[in-house]
């Protein structure tokens, strides 16, 4: 609570108003209005700062109702900027093997801060959001470069598996 006080049950709604929850170890459900509560902390230790940020579009909903799983869902559809780490690995690895060094530093090394291609400066600015969306465009910056060195390798491999069968075709 914004007076420091800490209320412990289990989040029934929020909405633009209003926090209902249901108290510890007890029946009753309770509303509190939404401007006296400071932050909510889930038991998965997923912290929602309610002074921070508007209202979420998945509001209503307790286990969708997340800047963190929001943050991810925003990566999902707005970070993009992971083709160079995905073609220069591809490129590299027609040397293979050692196309696995640029692709073991780029899926290693999470996205920088200016390639992540937020739509909200203010939401990136809640560590709940911040560390959903930089969390998930990095799994998904990792996947691209795997997926580029896989492409990489397997291009080089079957030049050289055609290439093995033209020579032992011409003796």
């Amino acid at each position: 609570m914004k007076s420091g006080s800490e209320v412990k049950g289990k989040i029934i709604s929020l909405d633009p108003k209003y926090v209902t929850f249901s108290i510890e170890n007890k029946s009753d459900t309770i509303s509190i209005i939404r401007d006296e509560v400071s932050k909510l902390q889930y038991k998965n230790g997923i912290i929602i700062f309610l002074n921070e940020t508007t209202l979420p579009e998945t509001a209503g909903d307790p286990l969708t109702d997340s800047l963190y799983l929001k943050g991810q869902k925003d990566a999902i559809s707005y970070y993009k900027n992971y083709k160079a780490a995905e073609i220069g690995t591809m490129v590299a690895s027609i040397y293979f093997p050692f196309g696995l060094i640029p692709a073991i530093a780029c899926s290693s090394t999470p996205p920088n801060i200016n390639n992540l291609g937020y739509r909200d400066h203010k939401l990136m600015e809640n560590p709940s959001y911040y560390n959903g969306y930089s969390k998930q465009a990095h799994k998904i910056k990792k996947k691209k470069v795997w997926q580029g060195f896989a492409i990489g390798s397997g291009a080089i491999v079957g030049v050289y598996i055609i290439m093995l069968a033209v020579s032992l075709n011409a003796l």
